[in-house]
């Protein structure tokens, strides 16, 4: 009898994934997991002749998995010096600025709110993810402690958008794209809420666990990538699942978005 064979050897990997992420990630009507990060993942490692195997994962724990080589492939990520670390980066699979959100009564309060740093002088409640790094800027002020009195930590985006919703937030950073196709209209109309600033203009990259993953499965991952752009795929799976017309180069939306508002690339 055929001995089965690991599943490195088998080329099966093991992807994050996590429901309450539209559109990156998503149950499907017919109860399948899918979304654009998780198909855009299959779909280049189906060309790779392998298999994947999405697990269901909140966003801290990804992380601890990642780096200990538990977890192969963590779409969606940005890229930071502590992450390069434990993990190999692809090209951009997304462009979606992260932005700072106030409720209407917030932002009279604090009409003067211009950077990330001068929320550190108020006495504003902001959601972010456990574990998220939204940029630079913030990850420059995360170990502030005036900065950190601030945040409120949550396990997903769609509970802050949820708590933002019932008045347990002032604000909360968002995806601009989640924001606009599920956080916005979420929100009552009566609580004006908007995007005061933008926190972050940097890619989403999709991360490799150095420990799992070597330097050529990540180089070939990559390759693969860059074929589902050139060839038009992943700009037609980007635009089923996020609703405005795709820029070739920036990977980011253009012309109107979902709501019918401007969606233009940053």
């Amino acid at each position: 009898m055929a001995t089965a064979l690991p599943a490195r050897e088998a080329c099966i990997r093991t992807v994050r994934w996590e429901p309450s992420e539209p559109p990156y990630n998503l149950r499907l009507p017919d109860g399948r997991q899918g979304g654009y990060s998780a198909d855009l993942v299959v779909e280049v490692l189906r060309r790779m002749g392998c298999e994947a195997r999405l697990v269901d994962m909140r966003w801290p724990r990804a992380l601890v998995e990642l780096e200990a080589g538990r977890l192969d492939i963590m779409p969606g990520m940005m890229r930071t010096p502590e992450r390069d670390v434990f993990a190999r980066f692809t090209r951009s699979i997304n462009f979606s600025p992260n932005l700072l959100y106030l409720s209407g009564a917030a932002r009279q309060r604090n009409p003067a709110l211009r950077t990330l740093a001068d929320l550190r002088s108020t006495s504003l409640t902001i959601g972010v993810e456990s574990s998220a790094a939204y940029g630079p800027a913030f990850v420059a002020l995360k170990d502030d402690p005036a900065f950190r009195a601030r945040l409120y930590f949550v396990p997903n985006q769609r509970t802050a958008w949820q708590m933002l919703a019932t008045g347990r937030l002032d604000g909360l950073i968002s995806d601009d794209v989640l924001a606009r196709m599920v956080g916005l209209p979420m929100q009552p109309e009566a609580s004006e809420v908007r995007a005061v600033l933008t926190v972050a203009e940097a890619h989403a990259l999709i991360g490799l666990s150095r420990r799992s993953v070597d330097a050529a499965f990540a180089e070939r991952f990559d390759a693969v990538l860059a074929e589902t752009v050139a060839d038009g795929w992943l700009p037609r799976l980007r635009e089923r699942y996020i609703g405005c017309p795709t820029d070739p180069v920036t990977l980011g939306c253009v012309e109107a978005g979902a709501d019918g508002g401007e969606l233009q690339p940053r």
